[in-house]
């Protein structure tokens, strides 16, 4: 059993001699969950059940001498079994948590953001979701509307794993607006859409487009009939209003009744129907300059661009013999 001793100096000073515990199996490790607002005491506690620590009450008297003992971060952590508690002091006070890289794709609905960051996380999802349905919430972070959806950049991030569900959210958001750099903002306001417009039109042109060359190509054809006051008739409108991902759209999917069904309603939908990408958001600032108004999927992940009914008639139906 070890022992803590006290060393009396000739001057009268006393000094506490910790012992020094060495790992018994330094490749061994143990992932430990320190809940927040845990005590000294209880952290200490479960610090010895897991085995990374040997003398619970000389943990707790090493963290009050080093005044330590409010500052310890809760989190995910990891330790070597009999680790050195100088270590696991250290990394408890310091906030070296376990961290994980999450890779956002592109096009995600927020829905589907916040299911891929809780499974590979062990942060508070439905906190999250509720903080994304807050009102107060997005407008302390600058979001005027009430929905925060094309806001959550896709992105490559590194996270604790228990990371604070509002701290993952501002860092996305902040994220997006890092990418709406000042010459971004000058040419919205050029092609008279606002910055929430443009993030519209470019959650549009990222659910639709599957090659990076025909995205400024979708984005003329979105602002050509916007121009000419022409339905958008848009499939992944009609997706996202049913609510769920179909491989194919159907004529009796075309009647559901919804404010973002672009087959029933004319202009833009109300709001982003995903979380687009870097080069969406600048193909819909920097379309490319055509006389299109129609395209149609040739199911080869390109699609063919016409100019009149009549020949996006013919384009479909050869697409369907070759089928």
């Amino acid at each position: 059993m070890q022992r803590i001793r006290i060393l009396l100096t000739p001057l009268g000073i006393a000094i506490l001699l910790l012992p020094i515990l060495c790992s018994t199996t330094p490749t061994e490790y143990i992932e430990v969950k320190i809940d927040k607002n845990k005590n000294l005491k209880e952290i200490a506690k479960k610090l010895k059940e897991h085995r990374i620590i040997q003398d619970e009450y000389g943990f707790r008297l090493m963290t009050i001498l080093a005044r330590k003992p409010t500052s310890l971060s809760y989190g995910w952590y990891r330790f070597k079994i009999h680790d050195y508690p100088r270590f696991v002091l250290n990394a408890l006070s310091r906030g070296l948590r376990i961290t994980v890289c999450i890779t956002i794709p592109e096009g995600l609905t927020a829905k589907q953001t916040l299911n891929l960051i809780g499974r590979k996380t062990d942060i508070d999802i439905e906190k999250m979701d509720a903080l994304i349905h807050n009102r107060s919430f997005l407008r302390s972070l600058g979001i005027k509307s009430n929905n925060i959806e094309g806001y959550l950049f896709p992105d490559t991030y590194i996270l604790y794993r228990s990371d604070d569900p509002d701290v993952v959210i501002k860092r996305m958001v902040s994220r997006l607006y890092s990418v709406l750099e000042p010459g971004f903002k000058t040419r919205i306001k050029s092609i008279k859409f606002n910055a929430y417009q443009i993030l519209t039109i470019a959650s549009l042109i990222e659910r639709e487009a599957m090659m990076e060359s025909e995205k400024p190509i979708i984005a003329s054809v979105i602002y050509n009939r916007l121009k000419k006051g022409m339905r958008l008739q848009i499939d992944a409108t009609v997706l996202y209003a049913l609510g769920y991902h179909k491989s194919r759209v159907y004529y009796r999917d075309l009647k559901v009744d919804s404010p973002y069904n672009t087959y029933k309603h004319y202009g833009l939908p109300p709001g982003p129907i995903a979380n687009p990408g870097y080069q969406s958001i600048l193909a819909a600032i920097h379309p490319a300059r055509t006389d299109y108004y129609y395209y149609v999927a040739t199911g080869k992940g390109d699609h063919i661009f016409t100019r009149t009914f009549e020949a996006h008639r013919k384009a479909r139906q050869k697409i369907k013999r070759n089928r």
